[in-house]
């Protein structure tokens, strides 16, 4: 036993810091890569290959007739809803990860503050996230959250409660503007309840950063914005961009479940192809599209942040 430990050791200082690391990476990384082998590459492989053929459920099994690329050329040119999903997914998605990511940021800076009270705030910023954000808003703003109000030929869905729609109607407002302000009132509890976990990583990020830093930027005679810029900003970078693509990957999920809370999604659709109109094979088309696209905007994204992130040893 002792010899067996006495070898570990020779073995493990042998290593070099770069070799440590790459091995407790692999340790970290070996749960995911077990579920991914286990639980999602012959489902990927699967839906691969019947999204390349015409795929009949019939008594004695499943039957496949390959066609080729004609469940993809189907999804891009013949369905009606497809490419309006996936437009609307990308177009509506990033502007909200920008949104979250920036409100992220601001808010784990008040949260890491020093001042009285730190924890009653970290509380109350905290409660929507962990009691739902339907719940928090509705304790709020009162039940109302789905009314609609009606001005002349055009309509605003009141999103926030009645009252504050009928105080802004009678200042006399244009319709424009209520309708952006409810929204804005709404979107408050959206942005919560979509960057607790952001807030967390970011969060967990000024900390790591050391307190030096911020004393020679002191002695240098950088204002509280330099400092934010030229120290607080680049430490974070790295979190910038996990937290950003988290949040893509969170929100692509999200829109494809339901896009607006009103109509249904892309998973919907998917789901609508299979099961409704018993069309397995352009389903599975479909979901490897959905998939594609979120890899290549995960991707595309990733690559530009990396470009600037900032790594300190």
């Amino acid at each position: 036993m002792k010899f067996g430990a006495l070898s570990y050791n020779r073995w493990n200082y042998k290593l070099s810091l770069s070799g440590k690391k790459a091995i407790w990476g692999i340790v970290f990384l070996l749960p995911w890569l077990l579920g991914f082998l286990l639980f999602f590459l012959r489902p990927l492989v699967e839906s691969v290959y019947y999204s390349l053929n015409n795929v009949k459920i019939t008594d004695t099994g499943i039957q496949m007739e390959y066609i080729g690329w004609e469940n993809y050329i189907r999804a891009f040119t013949i369905d009606p809803i497809f490419n309006r999903l996936v437009i609307t997914m990308v177009i509506s998605a990033l502007p909200q990860v920008l949104i979250i990511v920036i409100f992220s940021i601001i808010a784990a800076i008040l949260i890491h503050g020093k001042y009285p009270g730190r924890s009653l705030a970290r509380t109350i910023f905290f409660i929507p996230i962990i009691m739902g954000v339907e719940i928090a808003r509705t304790s709020l703003i009162g039940t109302d959250l789905l009314s609609q109000e009606v001005v002349g030929s055009r309509g605003i869905e009141a999103f926030s409660s009645r009252i504050v729609i009928d105080v802004l109607f009678h200042t006399g407002l244009p319709t424009e503007i209520v309708g952006y302000v409810s929204g804005a009132i709404n979107n408050i509890f959206f942005v919560l309840a979509n960057s607790g976990v952001p807030t967390l990583i970011f969060l967990a990020g000024l900390q790591t950063i050391s307190p030096s830093l911020y004393e020679v930027a002191k002695i240098e005679g950088a204002s509280a914005h330099e400092t934010f810029w030229k120290v607080t900003l680049p430490m974070l970078s790295p979190m910038i961009l996990v937290s950003t693509v988290y949040s893509i990957i969170d929100r692509f999920f999200k829109h494809a479940t339901m896009i607006d809370g009103t109509n249904y999604g892309m998973i919907d659709r998917i789901y609508n192809i299979a099961f409704g109109q018993a069309n397995y094979g352009l389903s599975a088309a479909m979901a490897i599209v959905y998939m594609l696209v979120t890899v290549l905007v995960v991707t595309i994204v990733s690559y530009l942040i990396s470009r600037v992130v900032f790594y300190y040893d």
